[in-house]
């Protein structure tokens, strides 16, 4: 796992129905809060990660606080 597996994970949505976190924000548990680490099928769909055990969730991101959608980069 390098530095970039947050941007790399981040770079799909979430597909579990529970979280739905859209690209560019990291996942969210049923209560409303970052987790500590991603989702592992959100994560198993990037193939360099998909043989990993789990990815944590970034510091910046602010895991156990609560969540909030990110501004998405605006792509022309």
């Amino acid at each position: 796992m390098t530095a970039d597996s947050n941007v790399i994970v981040e770079a799909r949505a979430c597909p579990m129905s529970s979280c739905a976190a859209p690209a560019g924000s990291p996942c969210r548990t049923d209560k409303g809060k970052v987790v500590v680490q991603y989702h592992t099928v959100r994560f198993r769909l990037v193939f360099q990660l998909a043989r990993t055990l789990n990815v944590p969730t970034s510091p910046v991101r602010r895991p156990g606080t609560a969540w909030v959608e990110l501004l998405r980069a605006c792509l022309r």
